[in-house]
């Protein structure tokens, strides 16, 4: 072999790694990383989750107006079941149950076991379907993280003994009644209802991990707390209430999309949710309040 002819085999040999290497570079950018999402600690099974969210459901159900519409429904429920497709931790248990309340104010909830409900006021204050999405993304991080029952079972260590305990949850009555034994109630006062700034900036990150890959903007939910405290304070007193802010979303969210992969084309808007918010602004007002 020529010197000529070997020195042109080794510059195109460089040069072949150096096209390798301009073209790993944006793939490394972007190198997606395993996120994990753990429960925590809980005495509760997934199954009595569900047992619990439901005993808790049809409490709410009768203390507040829900919103009967087939329509509204039937929508509200294909998108979170989508959603919910996506979610890490996502046991064939859940039930992924989704109710309108029809009320004004904005706000939504989880119960254990994959109980949603979302205030009529929500899918009004929603400017896009990424921004309704990241609503019920967010709860749907609520119930797959289990913090319903993460949150009564601290609540119940700190209120009884373990010895007591054990033999509470071991008893043959249902789980409701075991819980009223040691004073976490149900209703729109329940325990379930109430979050730690801890348990929403992980409700956040799972949020942000299911609209991603549901193929939403995940930076939407987020955006859409920014607008509720900026554009509805008044309206939004319960639901910062049952949902301490955990601190600069908008930040966290920013710096965990990078870490799911590379940008998308995201999905914000389609025609069914303005075609809902049309819908749900034309139906009569919700009952007044009850004091």
């Amino acid at each position: 072999m020529s010197i000529y002819f070997s020195m042109r085999l080794s510059r195109r040999r460089k040069l072949l790694w150096v096209s390798i290497c301009l073209v790993a570079i944006p793939i490394a950018a972007f190198a997606i990383q395993e996120i994990s999402f753990k429960p925590g600690f809980n005495l509760y099974t997934p199954q009595q989750d569900v047992q619990l969210g439901g005993q808790n459901a049809a409490q709410i159900e009768k203390q507040m107006p829900m919103l009967r519409d087939a329509a509204v429904e039937g929508y509200i429920t294909k998108l979170g079941r989508k959603l919910a497709s996506y979610a890490p931790d996502n046991l064939p248990v859940y039930v992924w149950q989704y109710h309108v309340v029809n009320t004004n104010d904005i706000n939504a909830f989880a119960l254990p076991g994959g109980y949603i409900f979302v205030n009529r006021g929500t899918i009004v204050a929603a400017q896009d379907e990424a921004q309704l999405a990241g609503v019920i993304a967010h709860e749907t991080g609520h119930v797959v993280m289990r913090h319903g029952t993460h949150q009564a079972s601290e609540m119940a260590i700190a209120r009884a003994p373990l010895s007591i305990l054990s033999g509470i949850l071991g008893s043959s009555g249902s789980v409701a009644g075991n819980l009223a034994q040691i004073g976490l109630g149900f209703g729109v006062n329940s325990i379930f209802l109430h979050n730690s700034r801890g348990i929403e900036a992980q409700a956040d990150e799972v949020g942000t991990y299911i609209l991603y890959h549901a193929g939403y903007d995940p930076h939407a939910m987020a955006q859409f707390f920014q607008i509720l405290q900026q554009k509805y304070p008044q309206q939004t007193i319960q639901f910062f209430s049952d949902h301490p802010n955990p601190g600069n979303r908008v930040k966290a969210v920013d710096q965990e999309i990078p870490l799911l992969g590379p940008p998308r084309k995201w999905i914000t808007d389609t025609p069914e949710f303005e075609s809902i918010k049309r819908r749900v602004e034309s139906l009569p007002g919700p009952p007044p309040a009850r004091h």
